[in-house]
């Protein structure tokens, strides 16, 4: 399995929900956006950049706080508008 972050690799393929960096693990490329699609719902990511995530990888920051699935406990799980994201699982 590996890690895979995704992101909108130009302005105009930006989400209208702010989401800008998912992150998922799958057996390949494929599955983990899959995997992230599935987790954010809603508008395809499709045109996301995806970094393979190792040993070696620059530093990356992200603004704001990471959200999960609602039925997980490793990061917080309510958005910035209070809800939760797309996926219940």
């Amino acid at each position: 399995m590996s890690i895979f972050a995704f992101y909108p690799a130009a302005s105009h393929l930006r989400r209208t929900d702010g989401i800008g960096f998912i992150m998922a693990e799958g057996a390949d490329e494929a599955a983990a956006r899959a995997a992230a699609q599935q987790l954010v719902g809603g508008q395809s990511i499709d045109g996301f950049a995806a970094v393979q995530v190792g040993a070696g990888i620059d530093a990356v920051a992200v603004q704001g706080l990471p959200v999960g699935a609602r039925n997980r406990d490793t990061w917080p799980k309510v958005t910035r508008g209070g809800g939760f994201l797309g996926a219940a699982a």
